[in-house]
């Protein structure tokens, strides 16, 4: 199973892991969440996040789930995973909760097709409703009898 590293700017990393608990009733294994606060130096930040790669890893590899690609959370995570570990590993940018349930739902395929996954996850998570709400639609002169009368509702 391919342990996962959250890297983002605190408090974003918390408040995903509170999500997460929250959606699935109790903290996933091999699961683990680096804050990354505006002061810290760096080479800190790299030896956080290599500890809880090394802390989630069972052997297969590391996903690295980064919420803004170029940011330092991004960059340390690339030091820490593809200079440093010793397994294979991949950072998929861009995090948002979809993302990552969707990585704790797909740890058993191959570390490149999880890759593939996360980021259709991520961009299938994210919606437009319009600026009309569903359930103010204009009402459908349908036949009573007509199924296509009740096409607004959800």
């Amino acid at each position: 199973m391919l342990g996962l590293v959250l890297v983002t700017h605190a408090p974003l990393g918390d408040a995903i892991r509170q999500c997460v608990q929250h959606v699935m009733g109790s903290m996933p294994e091999g699961f683990a969440v680096v804050d990354v606060p505006a002061n810290e130096e760096i080479d800190h930040t790299v030896q956080r996040i290599q500890s809880a790669a090394h802390e989630v890893q069972a052997g297969t590899g590391v996903v690295f789930l980064t919420d803004l690609f170029g940011a330092t959370p991004s960059n340390a995570a690339v030091r820490a995973g593809v200079e440093s570990l010793k397994l294979p590993s991949v950072l998929v940018s861009g995090c948002n909760l979809p993302m990552v349930l969707r990585a704790l739902g797909f740890r058993d395929l191959p570390i490149n097709e999880v890759a593939e996954r996360l980021v259709m996850g991520g961009r299938n998570g994210i919606v437009s409703t319009g600026a009309t709400a569903p359930q103010r639609q204009t009402f459908n002169p349908a036949k009573n009898d007509d199924s296509a009368r009740n096409h607004h509702q959800q």
